[in-house]
């Protein structure tokens, strides 16, 4: 796994790597980088939102929060899990 300059682990990044380069060989244009921006976005904020409800500090109490059948914001993943596989199912990978 590669990591951002700067970052002193791969698990731990500060940031992410987009590959524009796979992107534009799937057909994708700047119409679709731009809803891929809005996409990247909504899910920090669905992060965000359940980093402010979990009891703890740690990556695993974290972890645990958002895997549990009680997570709270399961209907905001699931509507964004389907408009990133609607988008990305219209762009297949070549040679697959």
């Amino acid at each position: 796994m590669l990591t951002i300059k700067g970052d002193k682990s791969a698990l731990v990044p500060g940031g992410i790597r987009i590959g524009a380069p796979a992107m534009t060989t799937r057909g994708l244009g700047e119409k679709e980088f731009a809803l891929i921006a809005d996409l990247i976005h909504e899910g920090v904020q669905i992060s965000l939102e359940a980093k402010s409800l979990v009891s703890g500090t740690k990556l695993q109490d974290f972890l645990k929060f958002v895997s549990s059948s009680e997570f709270p914001l399961g209907e905001k993943v699931s509507a964004l899990r389907n408009k990133v596989e609607a988008l990305t199912t219209q762009y297949p990978i070549p040679g697959v």
